[in-house]
């Protein structure tokens, strides 16, 4: 029980976390006439946030077996969520603009916190399948 607690609630929690984040506390510049990068990338998080926090959510209703190949997939959702503000979509390129400062930081921790949580568990799990 105390596994698939820790296997699953981080990912619940963080996933929700990445995908609020820019909305709210780490929010991204205004939409004006013209869209910038930071728009999109806030956008995009919340596809890659839900995924986490769903695998999470799945996590708590299956064996140790499966809840390992559901933190490989949140592994490579914190990849993306990683990936998203920092190569593939990026934030304003002015370097005090507040998604730069704090949105793009915010998701890259966020991210690194869910592949950490995520290896734990599945070291974790695959310590009980093994027991199994």
């Amino acid at each position: 029980m105390k596994n698939k607690l820790f296997a699953s609630i981080p990912s619940i929690v963080f996933g929700v976390l990445i995908a609020v984040a820019p909305q709210t506390f780490a929010y991204v510049c205004k939409v004006g006439e013209m869209p910038m990068a930071c728009h999109w990338t806030a956008q995009a998080e919340i596809g890659v946030g839900s995924l986490i926090a769903l695998l999470g959510v799945v996590a708590l209703f299956v064996s140790p077996q499966i809840r390992i190949g559901l933190n490989i997939g949140v592994v490579l959702g914190a990849v993306l969520a990683i990936a998203i503000p920092t190569v593939l979509i990026g934030v304003c390129p002015g370097a005090m603009m507040h998604c730069h400062m704090v949105a793009r930081p915010t998701l890259i921790v966020l991210g690194v916190l869910s592949i950490v949580f995520a290896a734990i568990g599945m070291w974790l799990d695959s310590r009980l399948a093994k027991r199994s």
